[in-house]
């Protein structure tokens, strides 16, 4: 500890000297780089840093450097650093963004963030420099500040001829209050720039249940590339989405219908699986395949409600349930061997059909013992099941 309080004294020596003279660069505390700054123990270097961030405007260019420590803590001792110096701090804080790496620059965002009003006007000013690196880093700092403020030069970087600032300013909008940010980021979907697409996506996702009927309603008439992007954020947002989602199974229109399927079977919250179930039975073949697809994806979790649907009177669900369950393969095959024992020869039929569809060897006793099937249909299907199963 004495090595550190002797820092301190010579750190406040310093800082007198730079007080009483007026000469703050000239009397930058040299020592401390060489001595504390480099040195390989990442707690004396943040004891370095929390000491030479007392000295003011002087010691900005050394917290500068000390931003670019391997160490996370030291990192954020320097931010902290900065931001009690404040608005002498802001300018070079801003070009440091150039050429930052990635750690580097989270810590200016959130220490320029943490400054507020003092650097906003200075932010917005950079919006001109000609680095891409720092105009991205200026509106993504930017869109963290809260108020009407931000929406101009959100604007302004949303055509800028860079993807990255475009990318950034999409970004910043999912820090929006409210939905009104949706209609920018539906124009973003289309943007050239995959990662200027891909951030306004994530934007929306940021924006929660609030973007979901915005988004709904976008997807008519919306072409093939932006209705999967507002897929992917409704899937993305998840169960609080799902309410509004169910509805649009049916809709009129098919192409409707199987952009909800979709949805439910990339949420897959069990809650919908009778939904989907209902859905075997669309008069659309493509709605119905859709449905077929989502809920093979559940896998073991909807066979419950997949084998009541195998029972059923309707044709269309029964044949659709017997697609999803040699999907779902080896977890249905106990229940599958059960049915081959049903009183109706349909049943038992329908049964050999998809133990033959999942080829497990598990079947291949109860399907020898049907081949003595009185029903013929029968005894052809379980023949060519094990058929199946030799290959």
């Amino acid at each position: 500890m004495g090595f550190f309080r002797n820092l301190r004294s010579r750190l406040g020596a310093e800082k007198q000297k730079i007080e009483e003279e007026g000469e703050e660069e000239a009397h930058l505390p040299r020592l401390s780089l060489d001595e504390t700054l480099g040195s390989p123990d990442p707690e004396v270097r943040l004891h370095a840093v929390s000491a030479i961030g007392e000295i003011g405007k002087a010691a900005v260019p050394l917290l500068i450097t000390a931003l670019h420590d391997e160490s996370w803590r030291v990192r954020r001792g320097a931010a902290a650093g900065l931001i009690r110096i404040r608005e002498p701090a802001v300018a070079p804080m801003i070009q440091t963004f150039e050429g930052g790496r990635s750690d580097v620059r989270r810590e200016l965002i959130r220490a320029l963030h943490l400054i507020g009003d003092t650097a906003f006007p200075s932010l917005v000013s950079a919006l001109n420099s000609p680095s891409p690196e720092i105009r991205s880093g200026v509106i993504e700092t930017i869109g963290l500040m809260g108020g009407e403020r931000r929406i101009e030069p959100l604007n302004k970087a949303l055509s800028d001829e860079d993807p990255r600032v475009r990318a950034a300013a999409a970004r910043a909008y999912g820090y929006l209050p409210d939905d009104r940010a949706i209609p920018t980021l539906l124009l973003l979907f289309g943007d050239q720039e995959e990662r200027v697409r891909n951030a306004a996506v994530q934007a929306c996702t940021q924006l929660g249940a609030a973007a979901v009927p915005p988004l709904i309603q976008a997807l008519q008439g919306a072409d093939p590339e932006i209705r999967l992007r507002i897929e992917e954020v409704m899937a993305e947002i998840g169960d609080t989405a799902r309410g509004k989602i169910v509805p649009l199974l049916q809709h009129e229109d098919p192409i409707m219908r199987m952009t909800g399927i979709r949805i439910l079977g990339r949420i897959r919250d069990l809650n919908t699986v009778s939904h989907l179930i209902g859905a075997l039975a669309d008069p659309d073949p493509e709605v119905r395949d859709g449905a077929i697809i989502a809920l093979t994806g559940f896998g073991k979790a909807a066979l419950p409600e997949v084998t009541a649907a195998f029972e059923s009177s309707e044709n269309r669900i029964r044949e659709g349930a017997m697609e999803i369950l040699a999907g779902i393969g080896e977890p249905a095959v106990p229940t599958m061997v059960t049915y081959l024992r049903n009183e109706e020869p349909a049943v038992r039929r329908q049964a050999a059909v998809v133990l033959g569809e999942i080829g497990s060897h598990e079947a291949h006793e109860p399907l020898t013992d049907l081949l003595r099937d009185s029903d013929p249909a029968v005894r052809r299907e379980a023949f060519l099941a094990l058929e199946h199963l030799r290959r």
